[in-house]
């Protein structure tokens, strides 16, 4: 029911595969982490559609939802090395590769979703595109995952003490696990495919992660309470491999790019559009939904300023730079 209210939502954890280079029918494998009938795996059979008219029939898609063709970190990788050619991710798994996307994921980086908008549409968008590019990636658009909050299976979460003794599946990310070390939290990274049995059987005890993409994973199912930090935004990127780009032509190119970054207005705000839904939802499956107070949510942007000033110097390569130039950008860009 969600599909009709995203246009072109290819967000965490979504990926094209696209077997072989590209010449009359060739078949295009398109992978997922995210379930069938997600909103992500809808819009990547609409994606499909266009594909497939653009080409008038010579690329053909085929869609694997569920995580079939593994975890973010797996395709990220067989993206680089050409086995796959295209994939979308969070920033988190890319910056596995590209360190300075780490930068974008430090807590309470942005105030609001307009300043987040501005700075990478506007400010540092060429400077990823160079990086990416310089790791093996040809860079597409962002897309989004959103702000990221707080689930639990035992207890109600309202500030970093009540997470203490809790394990919580976290990102494998530098900048994430520093947060969750710096709460005071057990954090254990456990890739996508692995979080919800990880939840049933007691391997871990919480996570966090976006309304949508809790509800889309199902794991609601495991969860009692849900708390809206909002702690971390989190694009995502659509990305090609350069080793698979640079056999294209120019036409070919053009169908596979589509319409760039201008993709991503409209995939955020058909995201942002139904987070009240999703929250509504989650209530509706017997979650607790809570609504920090300011009060509430002190510790956890305390603990984020630590984070900034430890990870930032450590991250290397022109993360200080990109740093800097986000914070210039945010000050032009406004709340």
């Amino acid at each position: 029911m969600f599909s009709k209210q995203i246009k072109l939502l290819v967000c965490v954890g979504a990926a094209l595969t696209i077997g072989g280079g590209l010449s009359a029918q060739t078949i295009v494998k398109l992978a997922t982490v995210a379930p069938e009938g997600s909103p992500w795996a809808n819009e990547l059979a609409k994606i499909r559609k266009k594909i497939e008219g653009d080409s008038k029939g010579q690329i053909k898609l085929k869609i694997y939802p569920g995580g079939q063709m593994g975890g973010e970190n797996e395709i990220l990788q067989q993206v680089i090395r050409g086995k796959l050619q295209g994939a979308g991710l969070t920033a988190g798994a890319l910056a596995n590769t590209i360190k300075e996307l780490n930068v974008l994921e430090i807590p309470y980086l942005f105030k609001s979703y307009a300043q987040a908008d501005c700075v990478l549409d506007n400010h540092v968008i060429e400077d990823y595109r160079k990086l990416f590019e310089a790791k093996g990636l040809i860079f597409v658009t962002w897309a989004e995952n959103g702000y990221r909050s707080i689930g639990t299976k035992s207890a109600p979460v309202k500030t970093p003490a009540d997470l203490k003794g809790i394990k919580i599946r976290i990102q494998e990310s530098p900048v994430h696990i520093a947060y969750w070390k710096q709460l005071g939290v057990s954090g254990i990274p456990i890739a996508i495919p692995e979080v919800l049995p990880s939840l049933q059987t007691g391997v871990v005890e919480g996570f966090d992660n976006t309304p949508l993409f809790t509800l889309a994973a199902e794991w609601q199912t495991a969860i009692k309470y849900f708390t809206l930090t909002r702690h971390i935004y989190q694009p995502a990127a659509i990305v090609y491999s350069k080793k698979f780009w640079d056999t294209l032509n120019e036409e070919q190119k053009a169908i596979l790019m589509g319409e760039g970054n201008k993709l991503a207005p409209g995939a955020r705000s058909a995201v942002r559009s139904i987070e009240k839904n999703m929250v509504a939802t989650l209530k509706k499956a017997d979650v607790q939904v809570y609504e920090p107070t300011e009060a509430d949510l002190a510790g956890f942007k305390s603990g984020a300023a630590a984070v900034s000033g430890q990870v930032v110097n450590k991250i290397g390569g022109q993360s200080k730079a990109i740093y800097d130039k986000i914070q210039k950008a945010k000050a032009a860009c406004g709340g």
